[in-house]
């Protein structure tokens, strides 16, 4: 089965957080996105608001699986107190590992990381992650619009698209782990096992065990 995606956005919801990507980064993102593939680009974008204490989709979970790549927004409440975005992540990294990308691989990872509000310090679980800092664009209001700051952010967003255009154009065929209704279901067993081992890594305020 093909990738039905090309990017999953994770981010941590909020009133502010989900204005500054819909309405700043997400248009611009697009376009330049857009202007470098062959095709449309394939955005997954959640909005449901999945409620803590409930289980995780399986529609969410198939659309991490069937994505190329992903997008993640990090701000201090992304790690301190989203464990839905803590999930998501986890499930991309053992995509990376289950396909064994690295240093010597083309593309070397699935995430493409960018910085929405500083953190100090990084989470143990994203320490050593190279990432894309845009926290001096963290502003929201048609003001914005008007700054120098917006010409910089669609400078700077044009300059780094191709990294993230490189992943897409180089992902790995899908595993056939995620291309049947039992492979899917040994995955998520597998997948809490990876969550229990990884998950103290996110920060000290989400520490129990975490499972779709």
């Amino acid at each position: 089965m093909p990738y039905l995606y090309d990017v999953f956005i994770s981010y941590k919801r909020g009133r502010i957080n989900e204005q500054w990507l819909n309405e700043i980064f997400l248009p611009f993102f697009e376009n330049y996105l857009d202007n470098e593939l062959p095709h449309k680009p394939r955005i997954f974008l959640d909005t449901s608001g999945l409620t803590p204490g409930v289980d995780f989709s399986n529609e969410l979970f198939r659309s991490l699986i069937y994505s190329k790549c992903m997008l993640s927004i990090w701000s201090p409440p992304y790690f301190r107190r989203s464990e839905w975005c803590v999930k998501e992540f986890l499930t991309m990294q053992y995509k990376q590992e289950i396909h064994k990308l690295g240093a010597s691989t083309v593309p070397r990872t699935l995430i493409w990381p960018i910085v929405y509000r500083d953190m100090d310090p990084l989470p143990d679980l994203v320490k050593n992650i190279n990432y894309l800092d845009y926290s001096d664009f963290n502003v929201v209001g048609e003001a914005f619009f008007r700054s120098e700051k917006s010409l910089k952010l669609q400078e700077k967003l044009q300059e780094d698209i191709c990294s993230i255009v490189d992943i897409i154009n180089n992902v790995p065929e899908m595993h056939p782990d995620f291309e049947t209704a039992e492979g899917q279901a040994n995955t998520l067993k597998e997948l809490e096992n990876y969550f229990e081992s990884r998950v103290g890594e996110a920060g000290d305020s989400i520490q129990k065990p975490i499972s779709w």
